[in-house]
């Protein structure tokens, strides 16, 4: 897998047995594509664990920016390769997620593969990125919609099943409208509580 730093760019984060670095994480994927990381990236978010959706969410527009500029392979800065989760948390999430996972395989198969072949995957990129970003802002129910959808997008990439990349990109829509509605409420009380507070 591509990297700026070597092998040894996740730092000494990773030799701390209490926690799990990004960097580990993508050397346990080991030559993986895009789909793979973004799936694990998402997963915690769709449970969710709290205080991981930044974490998780800002590589995720960086590796969304990667598969839109055609990118083969995904890449992170040192820093980012260094950032670290607790280990115990974490592998907690992927065993509670381990029973999802494998009825979800079940249904995956190669369909409808011009959704999910190297010219749409720029494209899903771009929708990766948006998706990425709802999900790394710190908004209150406004993270599990996008992960969802993105876990649903990484499956059928995985998997060359276009089916599964069209149930993310409905998926995806959907959380953009529940977030929108969210901020529009959010900004409705402020504005009365402004109008309370200068009236």
């Amino acid at each position: 897998m591509t990297r700026g730093t070597g092998p040894d760019s996740a730092g000494p984060l990773a030799s701390d047995p209490s926690r799990i670095s990004l960097g580990e994480i993508m050397d346990a994927l080991g030559d993986r594509a895009f789909g793979a990381l973004l799936l694990i990236l998402s997963i915690p978010n769709v449970l969710p664990v709290p205080g991981l959706s930044t974490a998780t969410g800002v590589p995720m527009i960086l590796l969304g920016a990667q598969m839109a500029a055609g990118r083969h392979s995904p890449w992170l800065p040192r820093r980012m390769l260094a950032a670290s989760f607790d280990r115990k948390a974490f592998l907690g999430v992927i065993r509670r997620a381990k029973p999802w996972a494998e009825r979800v395989e079940r249904r995956l198969r190669p369909r409808l593969p011009a959704l999910a072949g190297p010219t749409a995957e720029r494209l899903l990129g771009l929708a990766v990125v948006i998706l990425a970003g709802i999900l790394a802002l710190p908004i209150v129910f406004g993270n599990q919609p996008p992960a969802l959808a993105i876990a649903l997008i990484a499956l059928g990439l995985m998997e060359s099943d276009g089916v599964f990349v069209s149930a993310g990109l409905v998926a995806g829509l959907l959380a953009i409208a529940i977030v929108a509605a969210v901020l529009l409420g959010l900004g409705q009380a402020a504005i009365a509580v402004a109008q309370q507070l200068i009236g």
